[in-house]
């Protein structure tokens, strides 16, 4: 596990890796932090989603159980709880939907990863994702229109980017688990685990909860977990995902010892480790990542001023970068992977222009 002292520079993302360490398993350690450090960090916690998790480790500690930044995490694991029941019926509702009209998706993140806490109230989740097939894509849009209310449900015409397995493939490996007297299609646990990876590090991991979801997935695998199949053939892939495992281990404490990725674990290139820490260190909205930018950049086309400005706003993370032109993960400099994105971003704008204008 990093300690506080390992990288200074990313003081505040260090301290909240340190405050979710364990967090996800039933009965964590007590929590060694003053109560004026937590209230620093609870915007960061709460807008992360994190609260509830943070809670999980507070409510071991005495000075800090009672403490107002610890009553107030109560209050956000409280709230979590609520609304994760009120999720799980509309969970329910929507999959009666599809089901009325033959379409049975296989239910992704969210509330499939809830299941790998000591409740499910301490992984609270926005969308409802549901992966269906490619021919019954529209079909599902059209039931499930305006179904969510103020839960949004998204629907993937396949599987996309999530993974680069076919949908019918991941159907065939996927299980059938039961909430309340609803059956969910979930994936198996070993494609849950490389889909929670790939996307982790899609989105640059600025949401340390979902690398709680990794390190809780990789500690409550079953005996007979196929790492083969989670791992894949493809080289460099695989690796994404070890790296995924890499910072669950490096940041929060997982157990890796007993997993093919150990040695990866201990040898992550430097970058990931302190941007991760970074993205940590940023506030955000419970729902939407931090955004850079100022505006859309069809704005410059019209009233350039500001465009330099926003232009390195808009220099990509190294993550993203990297995970956006399939580069590896080692510690060879990445500014030629951002370039490389800026470019191909560039490109396709520039191709969609004429249309969009």
């Amino acid at each position: 596990m990093l300690s506080p002292q390992s990288i200074p520079v990313n003081r505040v993302g260090t301290l909240v890796a340190a405050i979710l360490t364990h967090s996800w398993r039933r009965s964590p350690d007590a929590l060694e932090c003053s109560e004026a450090t937590l209230a620093e960090l609870l915007p960061l916690l709460a807008g992360s989603m994190s609260g509830a998790l943070a809670w999980w480790r507070v409510r071991n500690t005495p000075h800090l159980r009672t403490s107002p930044p610890g009553l107030e995490l109560q209050e956000t694991y409280r709230f979590h709880s609520i609304r994760t029941a009120l999720r799980e019926n509309k969970i329910k509702q929507v999959l009666t939907l599809l089901s009325a009209c033959g379409v049975e998706p296989i239910l992704v993140k969210g509330w499939a990863a809830a299941q790998l806490y000591p409740e499910p109230g301490l992984r609270p989740y926005g969308d409802i994702d549901l992966v269906v097939r490619p021919e019954q894509y529209s079909s599902a849009v059209a039931a499930t229109k305006d179904a969510g209310g103020e839960y949004y449900v998204d629907v993937h015409d396949g599987v996309g980017h999530l993974d680069d397995h076919s949908f019918d493939d991941l159907f065939e490996h996927s299980r059938v688990a039961k909430l309340d007297d609803a059956d969910v299609r979930v994936l198996s646990p070993e494609d849950h685990l490389r889909v929670l990876c790939k996307h982790l590090l899609h989105h640059n991991a600025f949401r340390p909860l979902w690398l709680c979801d990794i390190a809780a997935a990789v500690e409550n695998r079953e005996t007979d977990f196929d790492w083969d199949r989670c791992l894949g053939r493809r080289k460099r892939r695989a690796d994404l995902v070890a790296c995924a495992i890499g910072l669950a281990h490096v940041l929060l404490g997982a157990e890796v010892t007993d997993t093919p990725v150990a040695q990866r674990a201990a040898t992550l290139p430097s970058w990931l480790v302190s941007n991760v820490l970074k993205q940590w260190e940023t506030p955000y909205s419970m729902s939407q990542a931090p955004v850079t930018h100022q505006a859309p950049m069809s704005k410059y086309l019209r009233d350039p001023r500001g465009l330099v400005a926003d232009l390195r706003r808009r220099w990509p993370n190294p993550i993203e970068a990297t995970v956006y032109v399939g580069g590896p993960f080692n510690e060879l400099p990445r500014w030629p992977f951002q370039l490389g994105e800026c470019i191909a971003r560039t490109a396709k704008f520039v191709a969609r222009w004429p249309k969009a204008r």
